[in-house]
Formats: C-alpha cells, sequence, structure tokens
C-alpha cells in the first residue's frame, strides 16, 4: 500500500518540481530586480513609444485604443512608424482591417515558437514564427519582443501584415466578378435558429413565442465550401463576367422545365449553379500540371489539371488561391451533361407486371454487371414486363441502351437469348404532361454468349426532369418488355426470361 502511494507520489512532486521552476523561471524573467513592473495597458505603452506613434494614431482613428485597455488579454505586434510610412489610413474600413490584423488574443510569448500560425482580430491567421536567434510575424522581423503590459504583450515588428481578403472577400472586391458575386451574395440570408433560440411562451393564437436567434446562412457554400471562413483552405477557378456570359447562354438550354417543375425561375438558379459547381477544390493547389487529377468540392474529377488551369495566373489570400478565367475551362460532359445510369437492382422507382423479380449477382462467375449485380424477371404471363425510373434527365439529345446478362451466367450450357421491346415516357407539354413512345429495336435480340448493350433509341428530351426536395416527381421512365411470342417460346429458339443489369443514357453532343 505505501509502495502504490509513493508511485502515486512520484508524478506529483515531479510536477510540483517542474511548476516550482516554472514559476522560478517567470519571476526572474518579469521580477523587480529585471524592470519595474508595467504599470501601462497595452495601448498607453504603445502610446508612450515615440518610434510607435503612427500606429497608436491607427489605434485611435480606429477606436481599438479603448479596446487594448481593456481588462482582457492582449498581444500586439506593432509596426513601427518607418514600416507604415507608405500606408494609405484614408480607407477607414482598411485600417481596422489592419489593425485588427496586428491583434491576438491573450499573452503569446516568443517560448516556445518554432512555427505558429496565430489567429487574429480580424479571424485572420498570421504566421509567427522563429528563423535562427530572431523571429518573424507574417514576412516582418520581430526588433524587440516580450514587451509586458499590464493586459498583455507588445512585439514591435519592422514593416506591418497587410489585410489579405480570403476567397468570399476578394469575390466582392474584385472588378470583373460581378456576376459570380450577384449570384453568391445573393445567396446570403438570415435564418432563424430553433435549436438556440429559447421559448419565453405563447400568444393569444397559442403559437410559441421565442427569444429568436438568427444566423446568415448561404446554401450555396454549404454545399460547396466556407469560402468565407479562414480556417477552410481552397483553391477556386473563378468565372469572370465574359466567361459567365458565354457559359450561361450555352447551358441554360439544358435546364428548360415545365410550369409544374419550376419553369424559368428553377431554370435560371440551376444554370447559375452549374456554373460553378466545379469551382472549388481543396487545398492551395498552385502546380496543377504536376497532378493525374483532382476532385471538385461538388464530387466531379478532371483528368487534366493542367489543361483546366492552363495559363492561368493565382492570386495568393488568406483561405487559399484565386485563379480567374474567361473561359469557361469544364467540359459539359465532365462536369454537368453526364452519363445516367440506373442500375436495374435498385428497387426504387422499380415497378413490375406479368413477372416477379430476383436480385442475383455476377461475383464467382464469368460475367461483370455493372455495380455485380443484376435482377432475373422470372415470367408469370405472356408479357413480363419491368419499368424504371430515370431521374435528373435534361432537356438533351440521349443515346438510350438497355444490358442484359445472359443465361450462361448461371448455366454455360444455356445459350437460349431473349427479345425485348420498350416504352419511354417522357414530358411533352409545358403544364407537365407525360406522352409515350413505343420502340421495338432493329436488334432486339440478346447475345447468348455474352453481356448485351442493346441500343433502344436516340431521345431529344424537350424537358429537364432534375430531381430534388422540392420536385420530387420522376416522369421519366424506361419499361422493358418481354417480345418473345408463345410460339418462339415453345420452340425453345428464344426465352421470356430477362436478366437486366442496367439502363444507360448517353449524352449526345451536337
Amino acid at each position: 500500500m505505501r509502495y502504490k502511494h509513493l508511485k502515486g507520489l512520484v508524478p506529483l512532486l515531479a510536477f510540483m518540481l517542474l511548476a516550482a521552476a516554472c514559476t522560478q523561471e517567470w519571476d526572474e524573467h518579469y521580477d523587480e530586480g529585471s524592470f519595474d513592473l508595467p504599470d501601462k495597458t497595452v495601448s498607453e505603452y504603445i502610446k508612450a513609444q515615440s518610434e510607435l506613434s503612427t500606429f497608436s494614431g491607427l489605434l485611435e482613428t480606429t477606436g481599438y485604443d479603448e479596446v487594448l485597455n481593456a481588462s482582457q488579454s492582449y498581444t500586439v505586434w506593432a509596426p513601427t512608424n518607418d514600416a507604415l510610412s507608405g500606408v494609405d489610413i484614408s480607407d477607414n474600413e482598411m485600417m481596422i482591417r489592419t489593425v485588427k490584423n496586428h491583434i491576438s488574443r491573450s499573452r503569446i510569448t516568443t517560448s516556445g515558437v518554432e512555427n505558429s500560425y496565430i489567429r487574429m482580430l480580424n479571424s485572420k491567421f498570421v504566421p509567427f514564427t522563429k528563423e535562427g536567434s530572431g523571429y518573424i510575424f507574417g514576412e516582418n522581423n520581430v526588433i524587440q519582443a516580450n514587451q509586458p503590459a499590464t493586459n498583455g504583450l507588445i512585439h514591435l515588428i519592422d514593416g506591418y501584415a497587410p489585410y489579405v481578403y480570403n476567397l468570399w472577400e476578394y469575390i466582392g472586391e474584385t472588378d470583373g466578378l460581378d456576376s459570380l458575386r450577384e449570384y453568391l451574395y445573393g445567396k446570403t440570408e438570415m435564418v432563424f435558429d430553433a435549436e438556440n433560440s429559447t421559448e419565453i411562451g405563447s400568444n393569444e393564437d397559442g403559437e410559441v413565442i421565442y427569444d429568436s436567434v438568427f444566423v446568415v446562412s448561404n446554401p450555396v457554400l454549404e454545399e460547396l465550401g466556407s469560402i468565407d471562413v479562414e480556417d477552410s483552405i481552397y483553391t477556386a477557378i473563378m468565372p469572370d463576367n465574359t466567361a459567365w456570359n458565354e457559359a450561361y447562354s450555352r447551358i441554360e438550354g439544358y435546364f428548360n422545365f415545365p410550369n409544374d417543375a419550376g419553369s424559368t425561375v428553377r431554370q435560371k438558379d440551376l444554370t447559375q449553379f452549374t456554373l460553378i459547381q466545379d469551382m472549388l477544390y481543396r487545398g492551395r493547389i498552385s502546380e496543377p500540371e504536376n497532378l493525374d487529377s483532382i476532385r471538385s468540392t461538388n464530387g466531379n474529377v478532371f483528368h487534366n489539371p493542367g489543361e483546366l488551369f492552363g495559363g492561368l495566373d493565382y492570386e495568393s489570400l488568406s483561405n487559399g488561391l484565386a485563379y480567374t478565367t474567361s473561359q469557361m475551362p469544364f467540359a459539359d460532359t465532365t462536369s454537368f451533361f453526364k452519363e445516367i445510369r440506373v442500375e436495374a437492382e435498385y428497387s426504387f422507382g422499380r415497378t413490375n407486371t406479368g413477372s416477379n423479380i430476383f436480385v442475383r449477382s455476377s461475383y464467382g462467375t464469368d460475367f461483370t454487371a455493372s455495380n455485380n449485380y443484376y435482377i432475373l424477371v422470372d415470367p408469370t404471363s405472356t408479357e413480363p414486363a419491368v419499368e424504371f425510373s430515370i431521374p435528373n434527365t435534361l432537356s438533351a439529345k440521349y443515346n438510350i441502351y438497355c444490358v442484359f446478362v445472359p443465361a450462361k451466367i448461371v448455366d454455360p450450357n444455356n445459350l437460349t437469348p431473349s427479345k425485348a421491346k420498350f416504352q419511354l415516357t417522357y414530358i411533352r407539354r409545358s403544364s407537365g404532361s407525360t406522352f409515350i413512345k413505343r420502340v421495338t429495336p432493329e436488334n432486339n435480340v440478346t447475345d447468348p454468349s455474352g453481356l448485351t448493350k442493346m441500343f433502344v433509341d436516340q431521345f431529344d428530351f424537350e424537358y429537364a426532369n432534375v430531381i430534388d426536395q422540392d420536385y420530387d416527381r420522376i416522369a421519366v421512365k424506361l419499361e422493358v418488355t418481354s417480345d418473345v411470342t408463345t410460339q418462339e417460346e415453345q420452340s425453345g429458339d428464344f426465352s421470356r426470361t430477362m436478366r437486366i443489369d442496367c439502363i444507360i443514357l448517353e449524352p449526345v453532343l451536337e
């Protein structure tokens, strides 16, 4: 028992000795024998230094002299007069940003500094590093460190840390990005925060009354990336007005909606979102030509980063890099006008008649089905059929295919083919009403020895059928029906049993 208690005392004694040593070191550094105890606040200390008179004037002009007189602790990296000799002090808003770019909360000494990033009052992160026997703040030398005040510390520096825009601010302040700015900034709104609001009673109608809290929300940033936050790092390809206008006129035709699906209002919104959906990439990408591929925050992968960024220069910002382009670099078929693939094994939006549906796997066979699964359509009538919902078709032209799996996948000796016919349902009127097109392909017989990618039809959809939480009606459907007659079935030449892998819609570019 004594051993156990002694064992517990060892780290406690070590901690006490360490604490005593630290206290002694602090006392030696800030004792009465080394200098007078500070009797000035940070603001008062700066005002008393003749070589900091310009910075002191900025503090007074912006009101931060009073902030630095408060009882809270601050650390200030104070530029000397010479360091601020070329600074334009006529822009008061920029001066406030710059002043806040030199002030941090709490006491931050040079002790232990190696390669730190300090969060300033304006939420920017400025590097504070050790180089040789000296220290660097931003790109400026610390010429006098650890000057104590009653409520903080002051470091004198021989330059100043200019305020650097983040990606969000850059969009707001840069000429030529008006269209991008109008769209992104226009999406910002104040949203009621029910979780942090307090219920304080109810009105005469029995409705709950809250002490309401509202937060700033931007659904585009929430979906693609928080470019307004300092500690989220992105690389952005920003379309200027020329690129925006050209791409908008080219893309809006893909989003022709009927009246019951948003019409022109939704067309505009989705066209604008499509313009910027692949604008952001995580991290700082300064040498894209050295990468094999990159993935946008929207999830699209581009295998030609060098071409994507080709010829563009970047602006280094506080939370990333901004490349501005006058020509949209994203190909339609790699960005938004992409292949649509409906896996047959997914039951959502799938219906069947005259048949039973069984999901089967291609694992361990000589065939590889898409996503490694397919469905067996087991007939219970003379016309077994399966209908698939096809979401997110654009108002564009597609080649439509149905992929079949042969019976040989389960029986090497079964080389009986099948035959199919199709029925396409699509939107034809501005009211949203649908029509049917029946198609029997010229070659509608499946290959008994291998997978069959059967061409169904080339179809130009007049109206888009993009699905989201507000518009969830999937109007486009493809029905696959056995086209085997009773005589063909009885003769054994064909089977009504179908094995369907997937439905594919491939974009057709004019």
